[in-house]
Formats: structure tokens, C-alpha cells, sequence
């Protein structure tokens, strides 16, 4: 596949992306009460290297999205930052969700879609606030 066939994932689009009510800001800036956080997500279906898991720190989160791995999904992923908003805002210490892929499979630049969530996301996420000792 030449680069130029690559399908835009969910982080690119974001990235791309203008908005009306919000910009993109640094980790420390959106969760200034978040001392650390481990993300552990697991990916398995259609096009990802079967049981594919990656793990996250504070330090390397990659941004609002996790991509996925599916070479031709169109807008593949899912939205970490939003399972970390949630739970910051209800103050959780550990979550485990599952998610779908929002991506399709589709022509290269995204007008035809032929299938829809092929790929699953098992997440682990463990927050540690500020301020807060280890048990």
C-alpha cells in the first residue's frame, strides 16, 4: 500500500479537524488533577494483528484518539479522551469498557463505506490523582 493510500484514522481527522467550542489542549492543561494514568487496550478483529495490545502512560498518550490498526479503515478508533473526561469528572480510579471502532471500511477517501465497526477495543484504564496516597 503507497502512503498515499493510507486511510485517514480518527487521530488524523482530529488533528485536521476546526472547532467551535473547544481546542486542543496539552494532557496537563485539560487534567490538571491527574497525576498519572495507564491505559491498556487490547484490539482484535478484521485487519489488526490479532490480540494486538498496546499500553500507555501519562507521558506517551496519543492524543484525543486511539487509531485503529486496520490498514483500510477509514477514521479508525476510538476516543480515549473521552473515557478519561468521564471518569475524571466522577473522579474514578480504574475502568475497564469496551469499544467499537467508529471507522468503516470504504473507498480511499472516505465517500463509500462498504463495512462498519469490524474492530473491538478492550480498555483498562487506572487513573491516579493528585493529592491522593496509594493504598
Amino acid at each position: 500500500m503507497r502512503k498515499s493510500d493510507r486511510r485517514q484514522k480518527a487521530s488524523d481527522l482530529f488533528r485536521e479537524g476546526s472547532y467551535v467550542f473547544a481546542t486542543p489542549a496539552k494532557f496537563a492543561e485539560v487534567f490538571p488533577d491527574i497525576e498519572d494514568v495507564t491505559v491498556d487496550v487490547t484490539e482484535s478483529g478484521y485487519g489488526a494483528r490479532e490480540g494486538r495490545r498496546s499500553l500507555y502512560t501519562r507521558q506517551d498518550l496519543p492524543g484525543e484518539y486511539i487509531d485503529c490498526s486496520n490498514p483500510v479503515c477509514h477514521n479508525g478508533g476510538f476516543s480515549i479522551g473521552s473515557v478519561l473526561r468521564e471518569m475524571a469528572r466522577d473522579h474514578l480510579t480504574e475502568l475497564q469498557v469496551s469499544k467499537f471502532c467508529q471507522g468503516n471500511e470504504g473507498s480511499p477517501k472516505g465517500r463509500r463505506i462498504y463495512r462498519k465497526w469490524l474492530n473491538g477495543f478492550e480498555v483498562k484504564v487506572v487513573i491516579k490523582y493528585k493529592g491522593e496516597n496509594d493504598p
